[in-house]
């Protein structure tokens, strides 16, 4: 039998190459065993370049809420039964959650963020009574885990332990329609600031899931009334975006949780020629939580005659299915604040005097680089085996930044660099030119630096620098 040959990557060989995640089928050494029998189906195990990853885009994510108003949360894997018996969890979502037991005692791996962020909502209310503001904001990057048949598990695109960029919002009735549309226009920022989506508004959609009148009170909880109020507000919400952003939407009558009505964001991507949807983020309104925590009564209380939602929003969803999918549609290429190795630098030698010159200068600028805070790799290599070096590079870890140091450049004083663009999705050669010191490289290069990242710095104030030498990766 002809053998078959592999050609198209999915996002688990790219998050493979860039050292974001161990593949389960991957063999421990030794122990002869898969990782997968280690660590579970479904629960991902993210390598040295995905905790990178992950501790980084937490850092921005945190700072873009705590300045958008959103106090930061950050709450147990684990709670008392009690507390999800309370919101509902242990009637409505049982078969989806992990339970145990502890000294008679039951426990529950969080399933969802919410809950907890309620208790908090209820115990500021509790000591600083009627000086708590609303609308109430509050955020966490929570883990969370759900049972998922092993038959449906994929990648990081259906998992069974992922991360949320979640946040909650108790919100005044008469806030609610820009409380919605602050949340969308929180998303785009994210998305083109962070991540260099261009988010061209033709390419998005919003997908409103709306009851079934016939059907509440049993399928969907809650009074006719609090429903054609909260349809109405994400409607109105809808309206303002279509008006202001030229995104269209559509309604869906009966897809909405049994808890209230919800806002998908929807963006249409091509990949091969073939058109795919790729769901964003999405804001749900709930009656379920406020009712069962008895908010309406205690915010009635406190703040006089007035109605509240609780709004449930996440910008990226699950951290992992946005991951798997931002590897495919970009052929694993993070950008330059995210990717594990931020920096190549390749020395080349050619046999000649200026090798050891050449050496100390990759090693030299390296150096000064992971002081500024940078992720660098140092390959030494010769020009019999660069075109390999790269080729391998670019299919592998795919630097954003690469930086050449060989006999043209020793002698003729400045370095070469190469770029990758997410705008033309292809690298930019440019030059650093230095008159008396090499060190003079490194101003330049933090200024082009400074360049990619000042969409990030615009939204989150800062850029996380978590400074490491990934020369292996190499």
């Amino acid at each position: 039998m002809a053998s078959i040959k592999k050609t198209d990557k999915t996002h688990m060989d790219y998050a493979y190459d860039l050292d974001l995640v161990i593949r389960p089928d991957s063999t421990v050494p030794v122990l002869n065993r898969e990782f997968g029998a280690f660590s579970g189906a479904g629960i991902p195990l993210f390598s040295i370049g995905g905790g990178v990853f992950r501790a980084v885009l937490s850092d921005i994510l945190v700072n873009f809420h705590a300045r958008r108003g959103y106090f930061i949360a950050d709450t147990p894997l684990i709670a008392s039964s009690n507390l999800f018996e309370v919101s509902g969890h242990l009637e409505f979502y049982r078969k989806n959650m992990f339970l145990f037991d502890i000294e008679g005692h039951d426990f529950a791996i969080k399933p969802m963020n919410c809950p907890y962020h309620i208790l908090i909502f209820m115990h500021e209310l509790a000591r600083y009574r009627n000086k708590v503001k609303l609308p109430f904001k509050i955020f966490e990057v929570g883990r969370v885990h759900r049972y998922e048949p092993s038959g449906s598990l994929y990648g990081l695109l259906r998992v069974r332990g992922f991360t949320q960029d979640d946040a909650h919002i108790i919100t005044p009735e008469d806030k609610a329609v820009d409380i919605v549309v602050d949340v969308f226009e929180e998303m785009k920022m994210i998305l083109e600031n962070v991540f260099n989506l261009e988010v061209e508004t033709k390419d998005l959609h919003l997908r409103l899931s709306l009851s079934d009148k016939s059907l509440i009170g049993e399928e969907f909880m809650g009074t006719l009334n609090e429903w054609i109020g909260a349809e109405n507000v994400i409607e109105e919400a809808a309206s303002i975006i279509e008006k202001k952003y030229d995104v269209s939407y559509s309604k869906e009558e009966g897809e909405a949780a049994f808890y209230g009505p919800k806002i998908d964001v929807v963006m249409r991507v091509k990949e091969a020629g073939i058109e795919k949807e790729w769901q964003l983020g999405t804001i749900q309104f709930d009656f379920n939580l406020p009712r069962r925590f008895r908010l309406y009564e205690l915010v009635r209380e406190l703040y006089g005659d007035i109605n509240i939602y609780i709004i449930h929003r996440a910008l990226l969803g699950s951290i992992e299915r946005f991951l798997g999918v931002y590897l495919e549609h970009y052929r694993g290429r993070l950008p330059f604040s995210l990717a594990p190795l931020q920096i190549a630098i390749i020395g080349i030698k050619s046999g000649g005097d200026y090798d050891n010159v050449i050496e100390d200068h990759a090693f030299t600028l390296a150096n000064m680089l992971i002081n500024k805070g940078f992720r660098i790799g140092v390959k030494i290599t010769n020009k019999t085996w660069l075109s390999g070096d790269i080729r391998l590079l670019e299919t592998t870890i795919k630097p954003p930044l690469l930086v050449f140091i060989g006999e043209s450049e020793i002698k003729g004083k400045f370095v070469t660099l190469s770029m990758f663009s997410h705008n033309d999705m292809k690298r930019k050669k440019y030059r650093i030119i230095y008159r008396e010191s090499f060190t003079e490289v490194l101003g330049e290069l933090n200024s082009m630096i400074e360049e990619l990242e000042s969409g990030i710095v615009k939204i989150a104030g800062q850029i996380p620098r978590i400074p490491m030498n990934l020369s292996h990766l190499l």
